[in-house]
């Protein structure tokens, strides 16, 4: 019995049935196979071609299987297409040496954790209720301060109640500072309020986005158009860097500097911890794995191992996609692209399918493509990550691992953090989150047994550090790429000592994920994470073709990109898209 009291024994039991594991599950036939890994076959080919599917969704993050779910549940045929072996994007996991890691889901706000929730009610919309939530310790996260640099060791708590965040923050400022961390917390919401017409504008078709949606727009300029740095000073009245920098010490949450970041994107992924932080019980993948079977249950197909080449294009309108495996063109009316936009518009559409496409975007995106990406402004990739997976063997709580995240900074001032480390890669890690998904999930002992936990931990690096290996095949990188993981590798450990000391010594597993691992899991490029960086030029100056509609009839855009960063910005994508394409599905 999982120790979350929003979850019935019997309850429990039923989903723990539902979690994905590859073996089948009892009570299922020897040739069951997990909704989320159908592989692309002669046989699944076939049913994909006879069920002549109402929409194709290439990519199958949580934008897709969300566009995917409800689309189906109201009767369309649908057809989606992982790149990968498994389905899920981000969201899925992976077990090695009888440990579990999540790659890209690490907690959720939203206040889940209540059946009242929206966006608890979306999730259950999208997996047919399948998935509950484990709720993190309180707080959530603490941001540690380890005294590098200039500014003393601390560590400050933000807790789901954010009133006693608020107050246990004050208690340790000067008065002048204390006015400035209310003022912050007093602008959350109404940030969040004047995004409205930015997120609607977003889901109209194009005549209309530029003509009514303008104005409806206007509201929003003053928060997305504006650096997180210059609104906290100019609007806030926050000078103290101190402050500055406890506030923005979740920067690594959309990978951007405050100075070059929206206001609106901090703001809103800020403000969506309120309540707490959550975990799926089953792991990440289980959000995936629900999603699938409801798309599965209503008709629809997902296939993985089924990298599409191109999406096809006649007489100015998009059919269909083509596979790259074997050249076989799956047609229909709408395609909807969850790969990203620079996938969609650089990869997936030949030169002469997006002559209608704004220019100024597509040159922006080649240019920061080839470009200097250190300030990753602009039209840029987001940034990189290092991922170090470990497995212990012990409970992670035993060892002094909670069920909080821990932000690890040198000094609270990440300007000079990040300048410092991309100037020398010897310096000081200017951030590092840590976290246990063993603490977090509920169900990790029942499944891997009571001596056994991981932990996560995760830095940014530089691209181009690693860019000379990236033709090589995984595990054939050579000496130098492997003597490079284990500098990164003892970096990371480094930090993860200093902070959580116990687990020296209790070291079982442990495996170094690089930029270039995720360009072979996620089909990205650059080794990033979060799509396109959330700076101006995305969130603003682009809006118009970062929307649902494209300038391509039938073609059709979902997942980060459309939205922020985050798997529940990918979710309410999601339903931005379905809303487009299906009017009544928005309604309902």
């Amino acid at each position: 019995m999982p120790r979350n009291p929003l979850l019935s024994e019997e309850v429990a039991k039923e989903h723990f049935n539902h979690l994905a594991h590859t073996e089948p599950n009892e009570g299922n036939s020897p040739d069951w196979k997990p909704p989320h890994r159908v592989r692309y076959s002669k046989k699944t080919s076939a049913q994909a071609e006879e069920m002549k599917p109402d929409v194709i969704i290439v990519g199958s993050g949580l934008g897709s299987l969300t566009t995917g779910s409800l689309l189906a549940q109201r009767g369309w045929k649908v057809l989606i297409l992982e790149q990968h072996d498994q389905a899920g994007g981000c969201l899925h996991t992976f077990e090695e040496k009888g440990y579990e890691f999540d790659v890209g889901l690490h907690y959720i706000g939203g206040m889940v954790g209540s059946r009242w929730s929206s966006l608890r009610k979306m999730y259950d919309a999208v997996t047919g209720g399948r998935v509950e939530w484990c709720k993190l310790d309180d707080p959530y996260d603490s941001a540690v301060c380890t005294g590098e640099y200039e500014d003393p060791a601390d560590s400050i708590h933000f807790y789901g109640d954010y009133g006693r965040t608020e107050r246990e923050l004050k208690a340790k400022l000067t008065p002048e500072e204390a006015k400035q961390v209310s003022s912050f917390f007093g602008s959350l919401n109404f940030t969040v309020v004047r995004m409205a017409g930015w997120l609607v504008a977003k889901c109209m078709p194009i005549w209309l986005r530029r003509t009514v949606g303008r104005v409806i727009e206007l509201p929003s300029a003053g928060v997305l158009n504006v650096t997180t740095a210059d609104y906290m000073k100019n609007t806030l009245n926050i000078t103290s860097k101190k402050v500055h920098g406890i506030l923005t010490y979740l920067f690594g949450d959309y990978g951007l500097m405050p100075s070059v970041s929206s206001w609106a994107v901090h703001a809103v992924v800020f403000n969506h911890w309120r309540g707490g932080g959550f975990y799926p019980y089953g792991g990440s993948s289980a959000l995936a794995m629900g999603a699938c079977e409801v798309i599965r249950q209503n008709g629809g197909l997902i296939l993985v191992n089924s990298r599409v080449k191109r999406i096809v294009v006649e007489n100015g309108k998009a059919v269909g996609v083509q596979m790259e495996k074997d050249g076989k063109v799956f047609r229909a009316k709408r395609i909807v692209s969850d790969v990203g936009a620079r996938n969609t518009f650089l990869r997936l559409l030949e030169p002469e399918d997006i002559v209608k496409v704004d220019k100024s975007f597509i040159s922006e995106l080649k240019q920061d493509e080839q470009g200097d990406l250190d300030n990753k402004a602009g039209m840029a990739p987001s940034c990189a990550l290092l991922n170090l997976f470990i497995g212990l063997d012990a409970p992670a709580e035993a060892l002094g691992v909670p069920a909080t995240n821990a932000w690890v900074v040198p000094g609270w001032d990440h300007e000079k953090n990040l300048e410092k480390f991309w100037a020398d890669d010897a310096a000081e890690l200017p951030v590092a989150f840590i976290g246990s998904n063993s603490a977090k999930d509920f169900s990790y002992e029942k499944r891997f047994g009571k001596n056994r936990g991981s932990i996560m931990v995760l830095a940014p690096v530089e691209y181009k550090w690693f860019k000379k290996w990236e033709a090589n095949r995984v595990h054939a990188r050579g000496d130098d790429y492997d003597t490079l993981k284990a500098h990164w590798e003892e970096k990371l450990l480094k930090k993860l000592f200093q902070v959580y000391p116990k687990v020296k010594g209790h070291i079982t597993y442990k495996d170094l994920g690089t930029p270039l691992s995720n360009n072979y899991y996620l089909g990205v490029n650059h080794g990033e994470v979060y799509g396109l960086t959330h700076s101006l030029d995305r969130c603003w100056k682009h809006r118009d073709v970062l929307s649902v509609h494209t300038d391509i009839p039938g073609l059709y855009l979902t997942g980060q990109d459309l939205m922020t960063a985050g798997v529940s910005a990918a979710l309410m994508a999601g339903v931005m898209t379905v809303g487009a394409i299906s009017k009544p599905v928005l309604a309902s």
